[in-house]
């Protein structure tokens, strides 16, 4: 898989982290598990490097993509 790093600013935390990568807070855990060597700590000591895995699927929906096909305007 391929990853590219993240140089933490002081008091972040994983999900402020994963939102930056990702757009979203709740991938956190591809983060944490990723970087085994990193304390789960509430709060990151700005300096550690992390390596932020690269997702494969990274399409985004768009509203009208996600509201079912009754609702949406054409």
């Amino acid at each position: 898989m391929a990853k590219t790093q993240y140089t933490v600013q002081d008091g972040e935390r994983w999900d402020t982290i994963s939102y930056k990568a990702y757009g979203r807070a709740d991938l956190a855990h591809i983060i944490i598990a990723a970087n085994p060597n990193v304390p789960i700590t509430a709060r990151l000591t700005g300096g550690t490097v992390l390596d932020i895995p690269i997702l494969e699927d990274t399409t985004v929906k768009t509203d009208a993509e996600l509201l079912p096909p009754w609702k949406r305007d054409l």
